[in-house]
């Protein structure tokens, strides 16, 4: 049974940090996938993410990429976290060390993933809402995106920050909704989705 956490952002807002902090349980071994941005360990964000997350009381808390060390690191860690940065990249890198199927396998077990932006993304069915919306990303000139599949939810992160800037984003979504039959959840900043077999919960702050 999936156990999922899916934000916009890293522990934007208390909500998300207790939903967090009942994904995971006391004492975990937590590996932050890292292979999200180019730079991967070195990259500020998934350093401070790491903190961040120590200093939630976890102190086993390593940045791993996939491409480089040790992969037995992922069956023994209790939780793992996919950040965010660019959805295909990180495609593109879990497809070379044939994760996908892996992540998939672990996830359904009930291993708890936390995955933030591009991260959350991934733990979904595909990425082809993005090869439409975003074709100068997808460097594989892929039609069809297979994700990791954890769960059927296709997730749109930012929803609210990116309406902002391109006012015709929800008439894009819209139309690939009609076109494929698919269905879409936007997520704004603030928001997440905890995940627990069929079950599913809209995480937001509680003023909203």
């Amino acid at each position: 049974m999936a156990n999922l956490l899916l934000s916009s952002r890293a522990f934007c807002n208390q909500a998300i940090t207790d939903a967090f902090l009942a994904l995971v349980k006391p004492n975990a071994t937590i590996v932050i996938i890292v292979n999200s941005v180019t730079e991967g360990k070195r990259h500020p964000q998934m350093q401070a993410l790491q903190r961040t997350i120590q200093q939630l009381g976890f102190e086993h808390v390593t940045l791993l990429d996939v491409l480089t060390d040790d992969l037995a690191t992922l069956e023994t860690a209790d939780a793992i976290v996919l950040n965010g940065g660019y959805e295909f990249l990180l495609l593109s890198n879990l497809r070379k060390m044939n994760l996908l199927t892996r992540f998939r396998q672990l996830a359904l077990a009930g291993k708890p993933f936390y995955g933030i932006s591009a991260g959350a993304i991934l733990l979904g069915p595909d990425l082809d809402l993005y090869t439409q919306l975003y074709p100068e990303d997808n460097m594989e000139q892929l039609t069809h995106a297979p994700a990791i599949n954890a769960t059927p939810i296709r997730i749109y992160p930012h929803y609210d920050a990116h309406c902002q800037l391109n006012p015709n984003l929800p008439s894009l979504i819209t139309d690939w909704e009609r076109q494929t039959g698919s269905h879409v959840t936007r997520l704004t900043n603030d928001q997440g989705l905890r995940i627990r077999g069929t079950e599913v919960q809209l995480i937001q702050p509680a003023s909203k």
